[in-house]
């Protein structure tokens, strides 16, 4: 009826009013599919938080594609030793504290051994930054907590299913509340955790009892999307189907690749009565075949061939296709995540390699913020202060002062990167300091190791190389 006016009234010049908007908005039968409820941070992560972790760890366990994601999280994020730390304490006139940065490096060092840093004395320090980051990569949150032990600062993993997920309360004696395991003052801020004394999946016939742990003995890392979120969630939710379904039309396309390899043809009958030969237990007839050889057929049978095309003509560019949206939603180069370098060239792998790179840079931030530099503050305290580090307790704000030196990567083409940065210092762009730490390295060492080298190479009587490069 309403197509009908609208038709009358263009007839007779009357324009209908046009209505402002917006096109993400309207409800027509291309959008009646497109789903849009107003929920909750905690609402949302609430109901889905159980499967997307269980799901995300079947695919840790059986997919390629993501044991590629978590080793190159960890690889560009922590490198092969961790997030290093250079102190710098400083005195009077603004000079390097030498005395307090060596006891403070050297203390951080000792500690960081397994038997020194866990509880459990299994994992060493850089254990607990690799398995902190792939837990909350994979499950979306873990928990670290700090314990003050006979034997001083530790620290104990424990992994997300133990902070009570199915445990709310909107109104606690104290006034706060409870979402999903995390108690929250009036302001949104953590105030404490209730945690469960055992895994939820290991609780036969006894319930699993919750611990209430004040928040400022542990650390809860998690990505943060929406402003009132108390929980992470899996940082694959994005792609977890697509790479589900990718991972089984793979093998779809492989067993069909198979079995094409496998079956010839068939022999098949003219008659009912026809030709009966050897056959298997299948009852399937059976045909020596040898290279260079000519058949007879049977009397009363012919052969037809069986050519199935396994895998598809446009099988790679659409696993290629598939794989670039997934790389997309997990924040990584395509190249990295499929192994896949065919067809770059130095202007793209560069364009690629500096994009990801400052990925990964946030993810480092991200982690010295939430994980490093909070573990680093409770323990520094607690070793000055039980006199594992001498030195004064009065001056505690002074001696924290590091400066952490994440991992770094190669230039892509040395040569041409490192003129560059000649040239960014010679023309005043950059300071030398600014280079060096750009490339995870300190210039306070690199000097000192090069008056090594130096006063070395004049003991045993060599000439001290020219400065600069031709």
């Amino acid at each position: 009826m309403n197509k009908l006016i609208t038709r009358i009234a263009h007839r007779l010049g009357f324009a209908p009013i046009q209505k402002r908007n917006f096109a993400g908005a309207a409800i027509n039968r291309l959008t009646n599919d497109w789903l849009s409820p107003i929920t909750s941070a905690a609402q949302e992560i609430r109901s889905s938080l159980s499967r997307l972790r269980s799901r995300c760890r079947e695919l840790e366990r059986n997919n390629d594609y993501v044991r590629r994601f978590l080793a190159g999280l960890e690889a560009n994020t922590l490198g092969s030793t961790g997030i290093g730390l250079q102190m710098k304490v400083t005195e009077n006139g603004n000079r390097p504290d030498a005395l307090a940065n060596d006891l403070i490096e050297q203390a951080w060092k000792e500690w960081g051994k397994a038997a020194n840093c866990s509880v459990n004395g299994k994992f060493t320090w850089f254990d607990i930054q690799r398995l902190a980051l792939r837990s909350t990569a994979r499950d979306g949150d873990c928990l670290i907590r700090m314990l003050r032990t006979a034997n001083g600062f530790q620290l104990q993993l424990l992994e997300g299913d133990r902070l009570a997920l199915n445990y709310n309360d909107e109104r606690l004696k104290n006034g706060n509340e409870v979402r999903m395991g995390v108690e929250i003052n009036r302001f949104g801020k953590p105030v404490a955790y209730h945690i469960l004394d055992r895994h939820p999946a290991d609780v036969s016939t006894v319930n699993a009892t919750r611990e209430r742990i004040p928040a400022e003995q542990v650390i809860h890392p998690f990505i943060t999307d929406r402003i009132a979120q108390t929980r992470g969630y899996p940082w694959m939710v994005s792609v977890m189907t697509r790479l589900q379904m990718l991972g089984a039309y793979e093998e779809a396309e492989i067993t069909a690749a198979r079995v094409a390899a496998c079956k010839m043809g068939f022999l098949v009958k003219d008659k009912a009565d026809g030709y009966v030969g050897e056959m298997d237990e299948a009852g399937n007839t059976l045909m020596e075949v040898e290279a260079g050889a000519i058949e007879e057929l049977p009397m009363g049978t012919r052969f037809e061939s069986w050519n199935p095309d396994h895998p598809v003509g446009n099988y790679s560019a659409f696993v290629k296709s598939c794989l670039r949206g997934i790389a997309a939603g997990l924040g990584v180069s395509y190249n990295m995540l499929a192994n896949d370098l065919e067809g770059v060239n130095y202007s793209s792998i560069r364009a690629g390699l500096m994009d990801e790179r400052e990925f990964y840079k946030a993810m480092q931030r991200w982690f010295i913020d939430s994980v490093v530099q909070p573990i680093f503050d409770a323990w520094l305290e607690t070793s000055i202060l039980d006199g594992t580090i001498n030195l004064p307790a009065s001056k505690l704000d002074k001696f924290n002062a590091p400066d952490w030196k994440p991992r770094r990567w190669a230039w892509v083409d040395p040569e041409k990167d490192i003129n560059a940065q000649i040239k960014a210092v010679d023309n005043h762009f950059k300071s030398r300091r600014q280079v060096i730490s750009e490339s995870g390295g300190d210039i306070e060492d690199v000097l000192r190791d090069i008056k090594r080298d130096e006063d070395l190479a004049e003991s045993v009587g060599l000439e001290k190389p020219e400065e600069g490069i031709n």
